[in-house]
C-alpha cells in the first residue's frame, strides 16, 4: 500500500511513501511539452526543429519527386504537427505564433520554389492552404 503526503509551504512538496517527487520546469505528455508557466516555449522549440528539419527533407528530395508528392511529404511532417493538439497550445502568443508561421512561409516557398521577396500570400492561394492563424481560427470554430 502506498501512501502520499503533501508538505504546504513556499513551494510545493509531493512524496509517496516517503520518496520525494521531483519537481521540474516541464514534461512531456502525450508529445506536449507542458511547462509550469504555460508558456509554451517547450514545446514550441520542440516543434521548430522538427518542422525545420522536415523542411529541409523536402528540400532534399523536391529535385527527385512530383510537386503532388511533396504536397503529401509536407502534410505527413509538417502540417502533422501544426495541427497536432493546436487547440491546447495554440494560445501561445504572438512570438511563438509568428515564429512557427515563418517555418510554414518557409515550407511554402521550398514547394514553391520561390524567392523570400515573394510575397507569401499569394504562395498560400496558389497551394490552397491557410496560414496557420486561419487554420487555428476553423479548428476553433
Amino acid at each position: 500500500m502506498w501512501c502520499a503526503t503533501f508538505k504546504i509551504s513556499d513551494t510545493l512538496e509531493l512524496s509517496i511513501n516517503n520518496i520525494p517527487i521531483e519537481q521540474v520546469s516541464s514534461v512531456k505528455s502525450l508529445g506536449i511539452y507542458i511547462e509550469e508557466d504555460s508558456t509554451w516555449h517547450s514545446h514550441i522549440d520542440k516543434l521548430n526543429k522538427n518542422i525545420a528539419s522536415a523542411i529541409e527533407g523536402i528540400k532534399r528530395v523536391k529535385p527527385f519527386v512530383p510537386q503532388s508528392t511533396l504536397f503529401n511529404i509536407y502534410n505527413s511532417l509538417v502540417q502533422s504537427h501544426f495541427d497536432y493538439c493546436s487547440l491546447v497550445w495554440g494560445n501561445c502568443g504572438k512570438t511563438l505564433s509568428n515564429k512557427l508561421q515563418k517555418l510554414q512561409n518557409r515550407a511554402a516557398r521550398v514547394i514553391t520554389s520561390s524567392n523570400y521577396d515573394i510575397d507569401v500570400d499569394s504562395l498560400f492561394h496558389k497551394l490552397s492552404w491557410k496560414d496557420l492563424k486561419s487554420q487555428r481560427q476553423i479548428q476553433n470554430a
